[in-house]
């Protein structure tokens, strides 16, 4: 669409215009409830004076369906702002009318899982083999729009510990099936969300998920900043997409790491694995929950080009009228 867009376009100013329509639109995507594989959301406030005993979770879409395809340069979603929703209501009631200024306290991160479980399943789902994870690191402020601002996640290699990874996303995550709203408000003791993220008297994160070391939570701020269109946000989630291996960890198996070349997998020969960055979901002051996409490299240089090609238009121009 963009290159046929760009083709019926002869003026860079032009093309400029229909860019930033293309890579900006807005989809509404959060499930009504939780289905199995979606990406949740969920906060933490376990020293605070307010909610410390309540976890709020959010299910924001299906992990490949809203996130991974928006991260696909052949999909039509593909470098969009994606509107997942507003959580200011719920996050008032449980932690009270000042929860955007909790920035010592509350917490926020995200997890998925994919498929089955098991570490010898070769099931494959949309694309995603059984124990692919999605999950959150959080952003250092708000950084080059498009690029990753956070700590690579990482967890142990081979099948079993990519297992116990996978296992405990999705079974703190499937406690949401019973949930009658989205998003919702859990008592600690009726899910293993907080178990499973914990976070220290003196509000130190911990090893999440039983692998996954510093954790995928990162406290709200107190301070604002813009998101390229996005603005006043006090938290940012940095998105990475973590894939294991078919055969029990004996080798990369980079056959279908498809699209995303992927330089390492958890499960792969006995390395720690990295992870691929897909966007950043962003958490505003006025509760509004967005997810940005990375942009297509090829976007920039279009820009760029199109920028260049303004200039030396204008430049043209004024040297013909002397």
């Amino acid at each position: 669409m963009k290159n046929y867009l760009f083709s019926r376009l002869r003026s860079p100013a032009l093309a400029l215009g229909a860019l930033s329509i293309v890579s900006t639109g807005a989809l509404a995507a959060a499930d009504t409830n939780y289905q199995a594989n979606d990406l949740v959301m969920f906060f933490r406030n376990p020293n605070g004076a307010t909610g410390k005993d309540t976890v709020v979770a959010f299910s924001l879409g299906s992990t490949w369906d809203v996130f991974r395809r928006a991260a696909t340069p052949s999909d039509p979603t593909f470098n969009t702002v994606i509107s997942l929703g507003n959580i200011n209501s719920l996050l008032t009631s449980t932690y009270g009318s000042d929860w955007t200024s909790r920035s010592s306290n509350l917490f926020a991160g995200a997890a998925g899982n994919v498929g089955a479980t098991d570490n010898e399943s070769t099931f494959v789902e949309n694309g995603d083999y059984s124990r692919t994870v999605y999950i959150s690191s959080p952003r250092t402020g708000a950084g080059t729009y498009g690029a990753s601002n956070s700590a690579v996640r990482n967890v142990p290699s081979g099948a079993s510990a990519s297992s116990v990874v996978a296992g405990n996303i999705d079974g703190a995550n499937s406690v949401l099936l019973s949930a009658t709203s989205n998003p919702t408000a859990l008592a600690n003791a009726v899910t293993t969300l907080d178990t499973y993220n914990p976070i220290s008297t003196n509000n130190i994160v911990g090893q999440a998920y039983g692998g996954i070391g510093s954790g995928v939570m990162g406290s709200v701020s107190s301070n604002t900043y813009a998101y390229g269109s996005i603005s006043n946000v006090i938290r940012g989630l940095d998105l990475y997409r973590i894939t294991p291996t078919t055969n029990n960890g004996t080798d990369g198996n980079t056959a279908w790491q498809n699209e995303y070349a992927i330089a390492k997998t958890y499960g792969g020969s006995g390395s720690v694995g990295s992870a691929y960055y897909l966007g950043t979901v962003t958490l505003s002051d006025n509760g509004d929950v967005n997810f940005a996409a990375v942009p297509e490299p090829s976007t920039y240089a279009l820009l760029a080009l199109a920028a260049a090609g303004f200039g030396a238009h204008i430049i043209r121009r004024r040297n013909r009228k002397f």
